[in-house]
Order: structure tokens, then C-alpha cells, then sequence
């Protein structure tokens, strides 16, 4: 073992992981505790098959900003359909690939108004504009959503095929999560059961 690598290590210095779930407060959690626990170990770059139908918008701009300034080179995948604010959180990866039959979905943010008072919903207006603003600036700062797809995002949600991904800027390429034989992989989110 070289001087240079901490004894004990026994972590390859690509590593792959599975996340497949809601964007909350216990993914942003995961994230880190893997992250940690990967850098403690010498690891350089983390591929992670990533699906999810989206969360909590704080919780899904915290992870866009640890993928984006992480010192590990962090590969997501999606290989099924990222959307909402998973589609923002797999935008600051270091690279970002989309099977061939993976989807991306985008749509503004959103208020149940059940049960609310006038209010209640006009401080939700204010929410939700900072929320949108937040959003909007991060698109904006890494793809080239074309116009037609701006307007239709004020009224509705907007789906993107793994072809519409790579012309707008959402992934990098096409391509598919595909560990080598033999490789351990790490689950970033709690086991059921």
C-alpha cells in the first residue's frame, strides 16, 4: 500500500452508488454521509444511478449546490424519469448522463389551497415567486431551454426525452448506468424493512 493512501482504505477510487426516492431532508442527509464517507476514503469519483419524482424545493437546491462544489467528481445517472426538483438537484453534477429511454420533467412551484386563508395565500404568492426565481436561475445558469419550452412551463409541465436533454443542456450524453462485473454497490438511501 502506498505512504500517500490512509491505512485501511478499502474503498476503489470510483464507486458506485443507487438512489432511487423523494428529494427531503433525509436524501439531502444521505448525500452528505456518503459523500463524507467517500472523501475520508480517498475516493475520486462517485457514479449514481439517480431517479426520483422530486421533493422539497429547499432540500433539492441543497443538493444541486453539494453536487456542484463537491471535491469528489460526482456521474449521475438517470435512468428512468428525474423530475420536478431532482431534475435541479442533477443539474450540479459533474457530469450528467441520461439513458436512452430516460425523461426529464420540469414544472413551476406549486401550493395546496385547501384549508387556506386569503392570507395564508397571499404570503404563498410571495413563496412561491421566490421559489420559481430560485429555480428559474438555476436552469438558466447551466441549459438553453428554448422559448416555446419557457412558455409552456408558466402553465404546465414541461417533459424533455433523453435526445431534448442533451440539445437543451440537462445531460452531458446518452448513456447507461453500467458498474463493471463484480463491483459493490452502495445504496444512498435507507434499506426497507
Amino acid at each position: 500500500m502506498a505512504e500517500d493512501q490512509p491505512t485501511g482504505n478499502t474503498f476503489p477510487p470510483a464507486i458506485y452508488g443507487l438512489f432511487a426516492g423523494a428529494i427531503d431532508q433525509l436524501a439531502v442527509q444521505r448525500f452528505h454521509n456518503a459523500l463524507s464517507i467517500a472523501s475520508q476514503n480517498s475516493v475520486k469519483t462517485v457514479h449514481v444511478l439517480f431517479q426520483s419524482t422530486g421533493g422539497v424545493i429547499g432540500d433539492g437546491i441543497s443538493l444541486y449546490n453539494l453536487f456542484r462544489v463537491s471535491p469528489i467528481e460526482i456521474i449521475l445517472y438517470n435512468v428512468g424519469s428525474v423530475q420536478s426538483i431532482a431534475a435541479i438537484a442533477f443539474l450540479g453534477a459533474t457530469q450528467r448522463i441520461v439513458s436512452t429511454y430516460g425523461a426529464f420533467m420540469l414544472h413551476r412551484a406549486y401550493l395546496n389551497p385547501i384549508a387556506a386563508t386569503s392570507d395564508k395565500l397571499t404570503a404563498g404568492a410571495g413563496y412561491l415567486g421566490l421559489e420559481d426565481s430560485r429555480v428559474e436561475a438555476i436552469i438558466k445558469t447551466h441549459t438553453q431551454l428554448p422559448a416555446e419550452k419557457w412558455e409552456q412551463h408558466k402553465y404546465a409541465d414541461v417533459w424533455l426525452s433523453a435526445k431534448e436533454a442533451i440539445d437543451y443542456g440537462f445531460a452531458d450524453r446518452i448513456g447507461e448506468f453500467a458498474p463493471p462485473p463484480g463491483t459493490r454497490l452502495f445504496n444512498v438511501w435507507p434499506p426497507q424493512g
